[in-house]
């Protein structure tokens, strides 16, 4: 019996061993997928405006990359090769890199949804431009034809106008809001606003999406505007910035 004692000892030994490392290998999945969960919650975040970004670039709107998309990307790549050289969670834990790479993961996201929100709000400025419905029936003759218009630009004009009201959730919308811009320059272009012909060259020109040209704004049509008190109106924009 004495004799197979210390080989006993030997194997409860190897036991513990193979126990303990057990544990270890279990706690160091738990810190890992806890690290990994964490990881998740911020990224979703810049997920969702990354996906509304490859919508619209998709579709030919120009957005500008806001810098914290590359600062971000640089953390990412120095904490991903420390991690690469030694695979442990203690790795990512050590020092302020990881939670200083989840800030600017927030950060980036933020940034890249204010660049999608602005890139799509100028999507519609250049679709169409023209007045509200409210702002173009103060200036029109209330003639059949022009109520008749101006019925159909109200609900084309409510309809485009929603389509804004927050991001595209497909390629349909964005061809839908492009549609509706064609359509409310079309009617735009009915109204007969039963005034001088260089005042309704005017008023013409402001409802489509080049806007009007300076050389349009002539002493009649200040006069036109000082008196209907619609001189307040309208803004002159370079077409540099349109």
């Amino acid at each position: 019996m004495s004799t197979t004692l210390p080989a006993r000892a030997s194997a409860l030994r190897a036991r513990l061993s193979r126990l303990h490392e057990m544990s270890s290998n279990v706690a160091e999945a738990a810190d890992l997928e806890g690290l990994r969960g964490q990881l998740a919650r911020h990224v979703e975040k810049f997920s969702g405006s990354a996906e509304k970004r490859r919508l619209l670039t998709k579709a030919g709107i120009t957005i500008v990359d806001p810098p914290s998309g590359a600062v971000v990307r640089k953390k990412a790549t120095t904490v991903l090769e420390r991690f690469a050289v030694t695979p442990k969670s203690a790795t990512l834990k050590r020092g302020q890199a990881w939670p200083t790479m989840l800030e600017e993961i927030d950060s980036a996201a933020r940034d890249l949804q204010a660049a999608v929100t602005a890139a799509w709000k100028a999507e519609r400025t250049s679709l169409f431009s023209g007045d509200t419905p409210a702002a173009i029936e103060s200036k029109l003759a209330k003639t059949k034809p022009n109520q008749e218009a101006l019925k159909v630009y109200q609900g084309l004009y409510s309809q485009f106008k929603a389509l804004f009201d927050s991001l595209p959730p497909d390629q349909a919308t964005i061809e839908r809001a492009r549609t509706l811009g064609s359509q409310l320059e079309g009617v735009a272009k009915a109204f007969d606003f039963h005034v001088a012909p260089e005042v309704k060259a005017f008023l013409e020109a402001v409802q489509s999406v080049l806007g009007a040209p300076i050389s349009l704004l002539t002493d009649e049509v200040l006069a036109w505007l000082r008196e209907n008190e619609s001189l307040d109106a309208y803004r002159v924009k370079s077409s540099d910035r349109a």
